[in-house]
């Protein structure tokens, strides 16, 4: 069974990277990766950093994970290896896990990425996975990963557990990592039929999950007119599917999660175990901690993020949540497994 780990601003294992931007792709296809690796660019935030893509260069707009820029300032892009460039956040929707930037005053002869369909990719189709592994630091490299899709066609619902529900997603092979986030998945033609945002964990390995294609250009005209929901600020694994790494700090929890998990699930506590709060966020303004688990929302019960998402969604800035909760004994939040807990986080930004 497919079990979903840490959906939002995943960090996963590159593995097989080649060199640096521009470089020739391990297959040969040197004229697909500079076209495609001169429209890729390397996202920065106050606090975070990831990747996006070119998708209108006359207009200077940039498609990214959500999860990339949700909440920050001082947003730049660095364009083809030069210096960073202001960029503004004109839309986003963290449920649905896309974003839109705009470079105020796009460079000449700015490259852009096409958009393919993703309902014509189906199991063993070649892809290629680009983004920049080591976002925020300095001399990082974009990762052209050659890998295989796999299982299910783009255009099948995929229920993801601890995430949203999209319409459309397209898994695959090729390995990221967390600043490839938000990056593009490129099918043989050099098309876009996929934006990174997270990781799946399988039995035999690690699979990988991007937004399809077709969902992202429903979404992306409304966003890049000002579209924007709220944002808490939380990443948030479910506890009755998701299955955490081996490797807990992998995903920055410090202490063995797996047992509380399996504690949790045992004693039937159900709800979405707390895996990072960004600072100054409205989750860390409520004081919650790694380590919380959520099981109620303005009262209702909670299993899976596209719970937490059919309230936030249609809620306003300024609007509050009033959440319950145990806490596993593990992570930052301390305290003793089972104590129970209550906060308000009260929501900001666009609605």
């Amino acid at each position: 069974m497919r079990k979903m780990i840490s959906f939002l601003a995943a960090v996963a294992v590159a593995i097989g990277l080649c060199g640096a931007t521009g470089a020739p792709s391990a297959d040969g296809t040197t004229g697909m990766s500079k076209q495609a690796e001169a429209a890729v660019v390397e996202v920065l935030g106050d606090s975070s950093a990831g990747t996006g893509f070119v998708y209108d260069a006359a207009q200077g707009l940039i498609a990214t994970a959500a999860s990339s820029v949700a909440g920050q300032e001082d947003l730049a892009v660095v364009i083809a290896g030069g210096q960073p460039v202001p960029a503004e956040l004109v839309g986003s929707d963290l449920c649905q896990g896309l974003a839109v930037l705009k470079v105020s005053s796009p460079p000449a002869g700015l490259s852009a990425l096409a958009f393919g369909d993703s309902d014509l990719v189906f199991a063993g189709d070649a892809i290629r996975s680009l983004g920049y592994p080591d976002a925020g630091t300095e001399g990082a490299t974009v990762a052209v990963s050659p890998g295989e899709a796999v299982d299910e066609p783009a255009g099948e619902s995929i229920p993801a557990p601890s995430s949203p529900d999209y319409p459309s997603v397209v898994r695959h092979s090729a390995p990221v990592k967390g600043g490839s986030i938000g990056g593009p998945v490129l099918n043989d033609d050099g098309e876009v039929i996929g934006i990174n945002t997270g990781d799946w964990l399988e039995e035999d390995g690690r699979m990988f999950l991007a937004i399809s294609s077709n969902h992202a250009t429903s979404e992306l005209p409304g966003l890049a007119a000002g579209a924007e929901k709220n944002d808490p600020g939380w990443r948030l694994i479910a506890v009755s599917d998701a299955l955490l790494p081996a490797d807990p700090s992998v995903h920055g929890i410090k202490q063995p999660a797996q047992n509380a998990q399996k504690r949790l699930q045992d004693e039937g506590i159900d709800g979405l175990f707390v895996g990072a709060v960004r600072k100054g966020s409205p989750a860390d303004k409520a004081n919650l901690r790694q380590g919380a688990v959520i099981t109620t929302v303005n009262g209702g019960g909670v299993s899976s993020f596209s719970e937490v998402c059919d309230v936030v969604d249609p809620a306003s800035s300024g609007d509050k949540l009033d959440l319950e909760g145990v806490y596993s004994g593990v992570g930052e939040a301390g305290h003793t497994f089972g104590d129970t807990w209550s906060a308000e986080l009260t929501l900001e930004g666009a609605s």
